[in-house]
């Protein structure tokens, strides 16, 4: 029964789950209210500032850092369940090595990120502001890839059809469209000229996230 089970396709979608799980869990017993803002944050009026000071505490383990982990465990759980497109199927092209692939790449995509920001921001001469600006980005991927990751969980084992792809997609989209909305009106406050802003926007955020949906 037990190495039955341990060849079950969905296996390792569950242990991630509840690894990830347990993380928010621990993250809410450090600060239950920081949680709380993060998963309603994107409908909020305060949600710029609340982005722009994300993970912006002194070094050392704290809810936000918590999340951040949560997510990034939680990401290949979504980005697996966009490209199986809502065929049920296609989970059997997954497993441990697939999952490891993918969270290895996500996690180089997100050092090479915050490298390239800083040399932007040296370029620039905008370090704190291009800083916060990835602050801003970081808050806006740990909130999709955390609900983005819960919702392709109930998904892998609801029998929906095609269309739960769909369903999985438009409230991404639309945080996503969000995100690069508040992305434009901040580079605008700080005084980002229009070329400045398509250049941040395409090195930082379009290109190297659809680069990384490309590889995995």
């Amino acid at each position: 029964m037990g190495t039955a089970l341990s060849h079950r396709a969905s296996d390792w979608i569950l242990i991630i789950s509840l690894a990830a799980g347990t993380l928010v869990v621990l993250a809410r017993y450090f600060n239950a209210m920081r949680v709380n803002q993060l998963l309603r944050f994107p409908w909020q009026s305060q949600a710029e500032e609340f982005s722009l000071e994300f993970n912006t505490g002194k070094v050392g383990l704290n809810a936000d850092r918590l999340l951040i982990i949560s997510a990034w465990i939680f990401f290949p759980l979504l980005i697996t369940a966009l490209k199986m497109k809502g065929e049920s199927a296609a989970i059997l092209n997954y497993d441990w090595a697939s999952y490891f692939r993918i969270l290895l790449i996500s996690g180089l995509y997100l050092i090479l990120k915050l490298l390239v920001a800083s040399a932007v921001g040296y370029a620039f001469e905008r370090e704190e502001e291009i800083l916060k600006g990835q602050n801003l980005a970081l808050a806006h991927f740990t909130w999709l890839a955390l609900v983005g990751g819960a919702l392709a969980f109930v998904l892998y084992f609801l029998p929906l059809g095609s269309w739960q792809f769909y369903l999985l997609v438009l409230p991404l989209v639309l945080v996503g469209l969000i995100f690069l909305i508040r992305s434009v009106l901040y580079c605008l406050r700080i005084g980002f000229n229009t070329s400045y802003i398509i250049l941040y926007l395409c090195a930082l955020e379009i290109i190297p996230l659809f680069f990384l949906y490309s590889l995995v």
